[in-house]
């Protein structure tokens, strides 16, 4: 149907005529002969286990088409059809509303006749929510129809500028290290620096006591706080996993940000194709870079399956993975935001556990957070210990901070959100380089909680040193920007936190920069507890030294215990030999530790990217076997 501007002036309300008196949306379309019967009786049937209305769910099972979807609705609401790209918004209105609320309330002001707003919406439900959000601008509404793809394609390409610079400040100011740019971080550094020097040479003994005492007070942080942790996990017992597919499922979006990545599209592809979720209820998102024109051609050449899109986030001074999550989501419609990188190969069956686990959680629960593990943790040593570090984080710390209702620093991947909550959070921190963890701790903040799922995600492990260096280096300065950033109110924190909170807050991020930047001046130790004369340890007392040495031991067999306990909970046992090897495995880290300390006041935003598919085509069939249904634990 169509609706000219005289039609609009002189009718508030055009009622486009009835057949047959029907007055179902599948009636009408079955009517309009745009609907065979047998797909909506499959429909109706699905709507007793999918969160989906009717005219959703027959796009989503590709029964008819949206313009047929939108003139029933028309018929059904007495609303007229309009067509946004024949007939598009007047243009003198574009800046009457703000876009980023006018995609959240999904409508379009399209004319303005006299003194009226003719407001074009894609779901007759909404008028009355539509006619409160406007009531500050006009009173007198009438509303015209449209198909929602074809309010968010007005939005995407009228609005493109306001929609990326919105993207880099959607994190609530306070929240965000954004203020941490131009001169104020090289000022700070040049300070830091400068006071560090000038205790080098005035008191060089001094400034090694000073800076071993700190490092024993964050080796025993750490070593409390995993200890702690792993008791929680040991104690707690293994709950039942109810079955969910008798319950309203929520339609899921997912994102998937690739820079540069096309080379691993195909398979990023496939292995979304093995997810089990309904396909009418998944929206697989593939998020690009409008400059990166390697995957743009990429997409541009391949056909992708119906349930999933790209979408193009526009250029900007600004790109990290947080910017782009922050654009796109704009143009998601799932109830439920997931995250996957492009190498992750989850369990068929990952969507269902995280539905169950929202599902059987509190109101409060914003997040769930599913396992990341390896499927090339044979590669070589350094992936091998790699396994094993996210084994423990996976599998034992952060079950444990759950269970004990500390915060937990989140993933950048397999995290799913309920998105009211994320959108009540301000989403992701453009400026933050470890988004995540930062994530983590706001929710936790704002009193919403983290749950871990019985799901696993498996990635490709970083194999090569300097690339492992580079990826360490960009989350432990995205720690030091999350320290930062939330110690600005000390006093706020420690109030939302509590006080064991707050104290596990800097062990998390604080101690954990310390723990592989202390490696430089704990080794000597070895050599100095021996009896080797060193001259810049003269004064610390050797009954310090030797704490300092029994803690660091206590802390690397407490590791091993971490390790054991962790390897026992996954599906390879095959790593408990390369334990021994996590003693060479950390001191790495000190590099990655003064990479970061240099960035954070020299390239606070800078994202050092990992490069990713580097050798999964040599691991294809572990991958399967990982990800075969009867292998999901």
């Amino acid at each position: 149907m169509s609706l000219d501007a005289r039609n609009i002036s002189q009718n508030r309300r055009i009622a486009p005529k009835k057949r047959g008196g029907a007055e179902r949306i599948g009636d009408i379309l079955l009517q309009n002969g745009a609907l065979d019967p047998g797909d909506l009786f499959k429909a109706l049937a699905l709507q007793r286990y999918e969160d989906l209305r009717l005219g959703e769910m027959l796009l989503g099972l590709q029964a008819t088409k949206e313009h047929a979807v939108a003139d029933a609705l028309g018929e059904q609401a007495a609303l007229p059809v309009v067509d946004l790209v024949r007939d598009p918004p007047s243009r003198d209105l574009a800046q009457v509303y703000s876009p980023v609320e006018g995609i959240k309330q999904g409508f379009v002001i399209w004319k303005k006749l006299n003194n009226t707003l003719v407001v074009a919406i894609s779901d007759p439900s909404q008028r009355d929510q539509t006619r409160a959000a406007l009531a500050d601008i006009s009173t007198n509404i009438v509303f015209v129809l449209s198909t929602q793809n074809a309010i968010l394609r007005y939005y995407q390409t009228t609005f493109q500028k306001e929609l990326s610079e919105a993207a880099n400040t959607r994190c609530p100011e306070p929240f965000s290290i954004r203020g941490w740019h131009g001169l104020k971080p090289k000022i700070w550094g040049g300070i830091l620096f400068a006071v560090l020097v000038a205790a080098a040479a005035l008191a060089p003994q001094l400034l090694v006591a000073a800076l071993l005492g700190w490092i024993l007070v964050a080796l025993i942080g750490n070593s409390f706080l995993k200890l702690v942790t792993l008791i929680a996990f040991l104690r707690h017992p293994k709950g039942r996993e109810p079955d969910v597919r008798a319950k309203k499922l929520p339609k899921i979006s997912i994102m998937v940000p690739l820079l540069r990545e096309s080379d691993i599209l195909d398979r990023l592809v496939d292995r979304m194709s093995t997810l089990v979720y309904p396909k009418e209820l998944l929206e697989i998102c593939i998020v690009y870079e409008a400059d990166d024109t390697e995957t743009k051609d990429h997409l541009a050449a391949r056909r992708l399956p119906y349930w999933m899109r790209a979408i193009e986030v526009p250029a900007s001074h600004l790109q990290t993975k947080p910017r782009a999550l922050n654009y796109a989501l704009d143009f998601c419609r799932g109830d439920v935001i997931g995250i996957y990188d492009a190498e992750d190969a989850p369990e068929p069956d990952q969507l269902y556990r995280v539905v169950e686990t929202f599902e059987n959680a509190a109101e409060n629960v914003a997040c769930v957070q599913c396992r990341l593990d390896y499927y090339n943790s044979k590669t070589n040593w350094l992936s091998r210990c790699f396994t094993i570090e996210y084994a423990i984080l996976f599998r034992v710390i952060l079950p444990g901070l759950q269970r004990l209702g500390l915060p937990i620093p989140l993933g950048g991947t397999s995290v799913f959100f309920r998105r009211d909550h994320l959108e009540k959070l301000g989403r992701w921190d453009a400026h933050n380089v470890t988004e995540d963890a930062d994530l983590g701790m706001r929710l936790h903040r704002q009193g919403m909680r983290c749950i871990c799922a019985p799901a696993t995600t498996y990635e490709e492990a970083n194999f090569r040193i300097l690339p492992w260096v580079r990826q360490r280096s960009r989350w432990l300065k995205g720690f030091l920007q999350t320290w930062i950033t939330h110690l600005r109110s000390p006093v706020a924190l420690y109030q939302q936190l509590g006080g064991f909170g707050f104290v596990v807050f800097h062990i998390l991020f604080l101690g954990t920069f310390t723990s592989f930047a202390a490696t430089p001046l704990v080794l000597p130790l070895w050599a100095f507890s021996m009896g080797y004369e060193l001259p810049l340890y003269s004064a610390v007392s050797p009954t310090f030294i030797n704490i300092l040495v029994v803690a660091f031991l206590a802390t690397e067999a407490l590791l091993l215990v971490l390790g054991f306990v962790a390897l026992r909970q996954r599906e390879d046992r095959t790593l408990f030999a390369a334990l021994p090897l996590m003693l060479f495995y950390w001191p790495i880290g000190s590099f990655a530790a003064y990479k970061a300390l240099y960035e954070l006041f020299v390239k606070p935003v800078y994202w050092d990217k990992t490069c990713h598919g580097i050798n999964d085509r040599e691991h294809q069939s572990e991958i399967e076997r990982l990800t075969a249904p009867s292998s999901a634990v």
